[in-house]
């Protein structure tokens, strides 16, 4: 957490910070990846305006786990950016200029840069671009290295009335 009223940012002001964050592994899918480092220097930069606070966060992180595919180990190098606004203007009812990492006078970075992390994220971890996957019907990692033949695929029987129209 950082305190903002401690900074004392005029309309104008821009500060810099590198505050700690420990990143806990993320779950995802029922999946583990871990994030290294475990803690990160995100550069935070917060700039005042006369009516709010213009905050701006980047980092660099590597994130590990299992293929979505097929299960072998993955791993993507991510640079994360990220914006917020936040009104300072009390009588400000717009949810969209209010940021949502700003409780009070407290920014919680931790859990801003945790949410940046997410949604940086592609939406597969591959452990190459063209993973075949594992075999629908028997469970083998899929590849050109491997000599694969369980038989001919069933048909599913959800679809055999549209097997009588051909």
């Amino acid at each position: 957490m950082i305190d903002l009223r401690s900074m004392r940012l005029g309309p104008g002001d821009v500060r810099h910070e590198r505050p700690r964050v420990a990143v806990a592994p993320l779950t995802i899918a029922g999946q583990e990846y871990t994030v290294t480092p475990a803690e990160l220097e995100p550069r935070l930069d917060l700039q005042a305006a006369s009516g709010g606070l213009y905050l701006k966060l980047a980092f660099s992180a590597h994130v590990e786990g299992p293929c979505f595919r097929c299960l072998e180990p993955a791993g993507i190098d991510l640079d994360v950016r990220s914006s917020e606004y936040h009104s300072t203007d009390p009588n400000e009812s717009d949810p969209e200029l209010r940021c949502d990492y700003i409780e009070g006078d407290q920014l919680d970075v931790e859990r801003w840069v945790r949410d940046a992390l997410v949604f940086a994220l592609p939406d597969k971890i591959l452990d190459r671009p063209d993973c075949p996957g594992l075999c629908p019907r028997c469970g083998v990692r899929l590849g050109l290295d491997v000599a694969h033949d369980c038989g001919e695929p069933e048909l599913d029987t959800r679809w055999a009335k549209l097997g009588d129209l051909l």
